[in-house]
């Protein structure tokens, strides 16, 4: 039943934009009533932030598997995850759902899970990368970790918000420029 609602609100949230998901037509789409969808989620927030979460895990996952492909050259890595990153959010009808406000200079309440409550995305992204780059650098001091993590995470997030034209060069200046700030020399 979770499944089913948080895949109806994603369906709407793409044709409509998160301002026009209505609870009644996402319990219909869903086959489940508004108070199973209010039992399970609260409020309209909170499914908001579940689906949040679901997207953020199938990229989190995404992420891993890009990074698993070159275990024995970091920069390749790093770059492949990006290009991965940049390509499917271009791709993602939701993501692409979520930035069609802000790109008009309208708000759109999914987009504050972003910009104003970040840490589902941003804090399960950080994890995975500062143990992947601890793991490839483990001389490398904890705090240039830190550092080039939170660069690539924020740097990520805008090429998000502002794509440029190639993708695959932007991934591979991100994975330069965090290689850089954690001090690996390989």
């Amino acid at each position: 039943m979770r499944e089913r609602v948080l895949q109806a609100a994603r369906e709407l949230a793409v044709e409509y934009g998160w301002q026009g998901v209505r609870l009644a037509e996402l319990a219909a789409r869903a086959q489940v009533s508004r108070p199973t969808v209010y039992k399970e989620f609260g409020d309209r927030a909170g499914i908001g932030e579940a689906l949040i979460r679901r997207e953020s895990e199938h990229f989190l996952t995404g992420i891993a598997a890009a990074l698993a492909r070159h275990p024995a050259d970091m920069r390749a890595a790093l770059s492949a995850a990006m290009s991965w990153t940049l390509t499917e959010a271009a791709a993602n009808p939701l993501v692409r759902a979520m930035l069609r406000p802000a790109r008009d200079g309208h708000a759109d309440d999914l987009l504050a899970f972003l910009t104003t409550r970040p840490d589902p995305v941003f804090s399960g992204a950080r994890t995975l990368l500062a143990d992947w780059l601890s793991r490839q650098l483990p001389e490398a001091p904890r705090e240039a970790v830190t550092d080039a993590v939170e660069t690539l995470v924020r740097l990520t997030a805008s090429h998000i918000v502002l794509p440029s034209a190639n993708f695959h060069r932007s991934a591979d200046r991100l994975a330069a420029a965090v290689l850089h700030i954690a001090g690996a020399s390989r």
